[in-house]
């Protein structure tokens, strides 16, 4: 079936729009992402590891907003996305963008406003939460997870710090596909299957562990959090959803952002979810699966909503000094199957909950990018937020990021 996007649709606000700074000092895989935190990051140059407590100063490379590369950057895959939105937003100039259909049925266009899943940016909201609780003195960063949650993981296990949950540094193996459906039509048959915490950490463990010393060597997965998760539930009493409710969301009025348990729906507006499935007699079908299980990375918002969130977490609002320099503390170890073509040139680039990348023209960005079946999505900053990027985008081929897609928008974004 072949899709026919509507031409792009685009609103644009130039001129500055100045704000009042705010010191920052105020207080796995793709092929499982609709259960699982983890999704694939773009394959963005960056330099090598510098110091955790270096600022990225923006200077001038970074280039004059320019809405008509965004427009083509949202435009450019009609034949792998049904639909797309995108925000771009700082002191020089605003600009909302959208691009296809959010319904085939209706033909109706992809709300500005419309709300999507977040997938693995659900781990930014952890890793906040975490670090509050280390910030109220509730855990160590440097204990074992072990003390806080005996029994989960293998008796054989090694120490694992807390804080290599939060950075994937922790060595704990991954999910594989024989572990849940990832075919087209498995998922499609299986998408509203429950799968709990517990479950997911338990099915993981049975594999091998990627590394022997937790805290030496970086790769990105989704167990930590799982972990991580559950680390949140057994010190407060609470769901790590309830607990990002009434630590974030409300707190920052995000109110088109929920944090659901069990609703396989997404309230207000939206673009629908869209997977293509074989069909027997050849080709592909495309099956709507916009309602589906919440899983370990559930969450949902609005552009609007992330750049706010993004906003108050590198401005320091949610956060004391201390747990703030943990999102931007990236460990100075080897990237497991690391090469000269990722973020990292080899070496680590995740912090706690954000990774860093910088652009071909040296604009250094930080963030977080998230799937899950029928939904892609990021948010990414300058660290000064001078320039800050939500999108989201619908992917026809399951989970996991369109990195072509995802490098234009960035680059029609952050790079001259």
């Amino acid at each position: 079936m072949t899709i026919e996007p509507t031409s792009a649709n685009a609103r644009t606000t130039t001129g500055a729009r100045r704000r009042r700074r705010v010191p920052m000092a105020a207080l796995t895989c793709a092929v499982l992402t609709a259960v699982t935190l983890g999704t694939a990051v773009p394959a963005m140059a960056a330099p090598a590891a510098r110091p955790a407590a270096a600022v990225d100063h923006t200077d001038d490379r970074l280039p004059k907003l320019d809405p008509q590369a965004l427009r083509q950057a949202l435009s450019s895959a009609p034949d792998r996305t049904t639909g797309v939105l995108a925000r771009v937003s700082g002191p020089d100039g605003h600009w909302t963008g959208t691009y296809g259909t959010a319904d085939l049925a209706t033909g109706a266009p992809v709300p500005v406003d419309g709300r999507f899943r977040l997938g693995s940016v659900t781990k930014t909201f952890i890793a906040t939460v975490v670090l509050q609780l280390a910030a109220e003195d509730r855990l160590d960063l440097d204990q074992p997870v072990q003390r806080y949650l005996p029994n989960v993981l293998p008796a054989g296990y090694p120490p694992i710090p807390v804080r290599t949950l939060l950075n994937f540094t922790s060595s704990l193996p991954e999910l594989t596909p024989d572990d849940l459906p990832t075919t087209p039509d498995g998922i499609v048959e299986h998408r509203f299957d429950d799968h709990p915490l517990a479950e997911l950490v338990a099915k993981a463990v049975r594999h091998e562990r990627p590394f022997s010393d937790p805290g030496r060597t970086q790769v990105y997965g989704a167990t930590g959090y799982y972990v991580a998760a559950m680390l949140v539930e057994k010190l407060t009493g609470h769901t790590y959803q309830q607990e990002i409710t009434t630590r974030i969301l409300q707190p920052l009025h995000l109110r088109d952002t929920t944090a659901p348990e069990h609703d396989t729906t997404i309230p207000g507006p939206h673009s629908h979810g869209y997977i293509a499935v074989p069909q027997p007699a050849g080709g592909t079908q495309l099956v709507d699966i916009t309602e589906q299980n919440p899983g370990a990375g559930g969450m949902i918002s609005t552009t609007a909503d992330l750049d706010r969130f993004l906003t108050a977490l590198f401005r320091g609002r949610l956060l004391p000094p201390a747990e703030q320099a943990e999102l931007f503390d990236v460990p100075d170890v080897p990237y497991l199957g690391g090469s000269d073509h990722d973020p990292g040139h080899g070496r680590a680039y995740y912090s706690a909950g954000l990774l860093r990348a910088t652009l071909p023209d040296g604009v250094t960005v930080w963030g977080k990018t998230g799937s899950t079946f029928g939904y892609t999505d990021g948010m990414f900053a300058t660290r000064d937020l001078r320039r800050r990027l939500v999108y989201s985008f619908n992917p026809t081929t399951g989970g996991g990021n369109d990195l072509a897609l995802v490098n234009r928008i960035l680059s029609g974004t952050f790079a001259s």
